[in-house]
């Protein structure tokens, strides 16, 4: 697939960001999200799973809110690449003698 993106920065009276955040939590919990200016688009179908990053600030003269969501089109690992136990693995180093 070929990689789309979409990047804007606009001023907007709250009540219209309020109405973009609230059709943003309509189509997550649709399961699509487009987002579209003129003929450009970007089509994202949210996982099960998202990782939530917020971030906010509040300076003398500027406040702000940061939120990014992020999800992985790949499945999930059916293994783990680790695991866990009690015993300690023989290093290799371990198992061969010394030589002098």
């Amino acid at each position: 697939m070929q990689k789309k993106s979409f990047e804007t920065k606009t001023r907007l009276k709250k009540e219209a960001a309020v109405l973009y955040l609230e059709e943003l939590i309509k189509s997550l919990k649709a399961g699509k999200l487009v987002v579209q200016e003129g003929e450009e688009f970007v089509s994202l179908t949210p996982a099960q799973d998202l990782e939530l990053e917020l971030e906010a600030s509040a300076g003398k003269s500027k406040e702000r809110i940061f939120v990014s969501l992020h999800w992985s089109t790949e499945p999930a690992l059916v293994e783990a690449p680790w695991t866990i136990g009690t015993k300690e693995p023989q290093s290799s180093a371990a198992a061969k003698p010394a030589q002098a």
